[in-house]
């Protein structure tokens, strides 16, 4: 670079000095052709961008003037006073003109490089600014200084003791290090280890770096701040969601207790006075809430393994008949319905868990029951059809509420509303229901029926009995 300067130089002061001399031989006096050399001295500190050349240039150009234009000619004596005061004042000029030069020069280099670094810096927080996730945030610092110095890195942070590090980097004992702290708000969030052979970076690097942790710090913050506050928005979810469960729970729960406890203890009270067919009434009643009761906590107990992911399946051939009439029987209000069972002739066995699919219909028929007028029909038909068993349960109510419709299969959903006997559903039936087809491999669905109301349709597949008979 330094003999480019020189060369540089060189050719400047010979065009320079051409050019002087031909000026001269045109009539032109000597004092103008000083200015031809003051242009000179600013190119040479323009082009070589140093105060050292422009000084040679200056001193250089007083020389030549001193040889070719005073008197005596070509020599470097001076008689004449003028020509040492001219002489004189071009070499102070000059040589200000030239510092003023190189160092304009230099401001602009600092002002074009604090540009650049600072376009960069801004470009490094642009890429941090919209990114989620810790793993993500922390990957996006380790690439921005690998893209932008060269480097690699590692991030170690302090609340998961999690360790990131650069693409296909190890590193190794000699290596060396430079460590910067990754600071939050309040707290110190982790490290910074940047990988250098020197283990000395520029200013420039060393803004780059420090940006780096520092909107890392600022990401990472943000991004504990939300999974801070979301944590406390689902603690309050599940805190409200069990509140609503214990009441409803309770409300559910005392409705069949209370006709137990009043029925039971009118028998004991007047049971001398009352007739076989009053008695065996309120037996009934009794069985009925008692069989309501078993029916809500078996919905609870198998609400409780799906969140658990322990609902066991135990698939046995099972007929399907014996598991209607089995869900049939132990559903309340259902025998002083309008109320229709069709199932195929031909006898169907399938493997299944009897008792879950038998749960599954009582949830269905059940929920017909409750939230539909006394006297609507209910009907529950099964067909056989491409590979699968469908099983149907219709009525003649007002149908599904469009509110809920889109989430009907979701725990705790319910309509509101309480049925004429006093009792009010939590919302568990249809989503144990979802989860227990589901389990065998089947899929439920929900439509309007031909009857005007709710339709609930779920399908288990029968081809695993027909490949057994095969066998």
């Amino acid at each position: 670079m330094k003999g480019k300067n020189y060369l540089r130089l060189v050719l400047i002061i010979t065009v320079t000095t051409i050019s002087s001399i031909t000026l001269n031989q045109l009539g032109v006096d000597k004092e103008n052709t000083l200015m031809v050399f003051m242009v000179g001295v600013l190119l040479v500190t323009a082009l070589t961008r140093g105060y050292r050349f422009g000084i040679i240039a200056s001193f250089t150009s007083v020389m030549i003037f001193n040889y070719f234009f005073t008197e005596p000619l070509h020599t470097f004596a001076i008689h004449n006073t003028n020509d040492i005061s001219l002489i004189f004042f071009f070499l102070i000029a000059s040589v200000i003109s030239s510092s003023l030069t190189a160092r304009f020069q230099r401001q602009l280099l600092i002002s074009q490089k604090n540009e650049q670094t600072a376009k960069l810096l801004y470009e490094v927080a642009q890429r941090l600014l919209n990114v989620t996730g810790e793993g993500n945030i922390v990957q996006q610092g380790i690439r921005c200084i690998k893209e932008y110095i060269g480097y690699d890195s590692i991030v170690e942070l302090n609340q998961n003791k999690q360790t990131y590090l650069s693409d296909n980097f190890v590193p190794g004992d000699s290596d060396k290090s430079i460590e910067l702290p990754i600071m939050g708000l309040v707290k110190r969030l982790g490290t910074l280890k940047v990988y250098d052979k020197n283990a000395n970076l520029n200013i420039e690097q060393e803004w780059l770096v420090n940006t780096v942790a520092a909107q890392m710090g600022i990401a990472l913050d943000r991004e504990y701040v939300y999974n801070e506050r979301e944590n406390i928005r689902i603690a309050m979810e599940r805190e409200h969601l069990k509140s609503n469960l214990l009441r409803s729970i309770s409300h559910d729960l005392r409705t069949p207790l209370t006709g137990i406890a009043g029925a039971s203890s009118y028998i004991v009270q007047r049971g001398k006075s009352l007739d076989r067919e009053s008695i065996e009434r309120l037996a009934g009643d009794i069985s009925e809430q008692a069989v309501w009761l078993t029916t809500l906590v078996e919905n609870m107990l198998n609400m409780t393994r799906i969140d658990n992911g322990k609902l066991e399946v135990n698939k046995q051939i099972e007929v399907v008949d014996d598991v209607v009439n089995e869900a049939v029987n132990r559903v309340i209000g259902l025998s002083k319905r309008p109320f229709k069972v069709t199932v195929p002739k031909e006898l169907i066995a399938i493997p299944m868990d009897g008792k879950m699919i038998a749960q599954v219909l009582i949830n269905l028929l059940d929920n017909a029951v409750t939230h539909t007028p006394k006297n609507s029909p209910i009907e529950l038909t099964v067909n056989k059809t491409d590979g699968y068993v469908e099983f149907s349960v219709a009525d003649g109510g007002k149908g599904i509420d469009t509110q809920i419709k889109d989430n009907i299969f979701n725990a705790y959903v319910t309509s509101g509303k309480t049925s004429a006997d006093g009792k009010k559903g939590i919302g568990l039936g249809l989503a144990i229901c979802k989860a227990i087809v589901q389990s065998h491999g089947g899929s439920i669905s929900t439509g309007k029926s031909h009857l005007g109301g709710a339709l609930f349709i779920f399908k288990l597949p029968y081809i695993e009995q027909s490949n057994n008979e095969t066998n």
